[in-house]
């Protein structure tokens, strides 16, 4: 009994302050603020990564990837393009984000997408 109770919620260690969920606050194209209908969400535990849109009615889709941190830059894989049933500007297959500013509370991601346009995420963590 102690040992379930003591056990971890977060696969294979401690992933700092990625683990939980992200609300997409903000995303801007060139610049420009967009708005965009409904809430995503990017949620991290261990390295599956899981992208998901809440619309009308509570209505959820999702898709899951992959992720990994280093020098100053998230990378975001979805390996089955099949999978990716979510559009939202800038996002696509394979994502290399530059972290532009970050805390325990809010981060800010930007990449340049395919089509050469400039895109900026603000997330705001919620658990």
């Amino acid at each position: 009994m102690l040992l379930a109770l003591s056990s971890c919620t977060r696969n294979h260690g401690d992933i700092g302050p990625w683990f939980g969920t992200w609300h997409v606050e903000q995303i801007t194209v060139d610049g420009e603020p967009l708005e965009v209908k409904g809430d995503f969400f990017f949620q991290f535990q261990s390295k599956v990564f899981r992208f998901s849109q809440v619309g009308g009615h509570e209505q959820t889709v999702e898709s899951y990837g992959t992720w990994e941190e280093g020098d100053g830059t998230l990378t975001v894989t979805f390996p089955d393009h099949r999978v990716v049933y979510i559009t939202m500007p800038g996002l696509e297959i394979d994502n290399k984000f530059t972290i532009t500013a970050m805390s325990s509370h809010e981060v800010t991601l930007s990449k340049h997408a395919s089509q050469g346009l400039a895109v900026t995420y603000r997330l705001r963590k919620n658990t």
